[in-house]
């Protein structure tokens, strides 16, 4: 099995933390896990000092500094090239009708789950090149489907992860010539802090399958908007 370095943003809990357990537990790979705060990165930072061939790196997705700060860091530790990177890092709110939530609540919200991916990409350009594999993979949703949408009162979350889809389907167009792989994957409804204990689907249950689907991601997966399985879902 070839070794790859996987970047994984949001890393501390949830889905983020179960796919660096579960890519590390494989043992044939190198992962990188990204927190707002080693001090209270608490599981995944134990995690890591387990396992040799992983990092623990500290940056916010929406302070682009931190994130230049972070790149830094990890070139002077050594880091060559990024894989692939998971832009796992997210926020959701308060279930309200669409008109009801607070301008500065949905610039929160936009700012975390669009601005924030499209910082870490930017500025992890130039490490992914250096990749064999060059995949960038959006955390999306279903709740991002334009054309599926069921009236959920999550709008502004929505609205979030419909634009992540176009900025996913923007890079891979724009990269495409360069041999990158971007996609939009979603996780389901996952039991995790914003999916709630009410959710369908165990972190391990969702991960495994997108452990799986990651490993047989190629050029032509470029664009697409899947679920964890793989199977194409509609913009």
């Amino acid at each position: 099995m070839s070794r790859y370095t996987y970047l994984i943003t949001g890393a501390n809990r949830g889905i983020g933390f179960e796919i660096a357990r579960q890519l590390l537990a494989e043992g044939s790979h190198d992962v990188i896990a990204v927190v707002r705060s080693i001090g209270t990165a608490g599981p995944i930072k134990a995690l890591v000092d387990e396992n040799e061939n992983s990092k623990i790196v500290e940056f916010d997705v929406t302070d682009r500094l931190s994130i230049k700060g972070a790149v830094k860091a990890l070139k002077a530790k050594g880091v060559s090239k990024v894989d692939v990177l998971i832009n796992n890092a997210g926020v959701t709110h308060e279930q309200v009708p669409i008109e009801a939530l607070e301008d500065s609540e949905f610039e929160r919200i936009l700012r975390t789950n669009v601005v924030g991916p499209n910082a870490v990409i930017s500025e992890f350009l130039p490490l992914l090149q250096q990749g064999t594999r060059k995949i960038v993979v959006n955390i999306s949703s279903g709740l991002g489907s334009i054309s599926m949408n069921s009236g959920y009162t999550s709008g502004g979350y929505n609205v979030s992860k419909a634009a992540l889809n176009m900025l996913t389907k923007q890079y891979a167009v724009e990269k495409a010539s360069s041999g990158f792989t971007f996609i939009a994957l979603d996780p389901g409804w996952v039991q995790t802090d914003m999916g709630g204990k009410g959710a369908p689907l165990s972190a391990n249950e969702s991960v495994s399958a997108i452990v799986a689907t990651l490993s047989k991601l190629t050029t032509k997966d470029n664009g697409k908007y899947m679920n964890r399985f793989g199977k194409t879902l509609p913009f």
